[in-house]
């Protein structure tokens, strides 16, 4: 990643995401790390996230985004170019894991498992999209798994939303390259 990058990482109060945020923010790049509800039941993870910023002098800010809200996805994108002028990079990282017999997964589960860990990074991808092409340069990053590629017993339905994510990731790849933007899979 070259130096002074913009990224915003979905899924950042926790985790992966939090690692990655901490981690870029530390090799100087301009960080937006956002989570759901940053006001309510992720403002423990949001302070800390705030006080370390400041504490270290890192280019970290957290920013709400809701990846099964587009409304959500748009005032973050939104907010985050208003901030530093561009997104170079978008981390899909917010995701769960759903584990049970496939037969005793309601419909309901799979449909919020698939919002979440497959349309959310549809919902970023097209937010961040516009900017990225204006600026004929960007990288979409979208966090999978293993699971992608394999299952298990009670893994199917978790397993699919992996799958299908890596899937249009690769698709992404060949229809976004011509206009300077990557799509990668981790």
């Amino acid at each position: 990643m070259n130096s002074k990058q913009v990224v915003l990482i979905t899924g950042s109060s926790t985790g992966f995401g939090r690692l990655f945020a901490d981690t870029l923010a530390r090799k100087g790049h301009t960080v937006f790390a956002t989570m759901r509800d940053p006001g309510g039941r992720n403002a423990k993870n949001a302070s800390e996230i705030r006080t370390l910023a400041e504490k270290d002098s890192l280019p970290m800010q957290v920013l709400e985004l809701d990846v099964t809200d587009e409304a959500s996805v748009e005032r973050a994108v939104d907010a985050a170019v208003a901030k530093a002028g561009r997104i170079d990079v978008a981390i899909n990282n917010a995701g769960y894991f759903l584990s049970g017999l496939a037969e005793a997964v309601t419909t309901e589960q799979a449909r919020r498992l698939m919002d979440t860990n497959f349309f959310g990074p549809v919902r970023v991808n097209r937010a961040v999209l516009p900017h990225m092409r204006r600026q004929r340069s960007g990288v979409l990053v979208h966090i999978s798994s293993g699971a992608g590629r394999i299952t298990g017993p009670s893994m199917g339905f978790y397993c699919a939303t992996k799958f299908v994510l890596g899937v249009l990731a690769e698709s992404y790849s060949y229809e976004l390259a011509p206009q300077g933007v990557e799509s990668v899979i981790v």
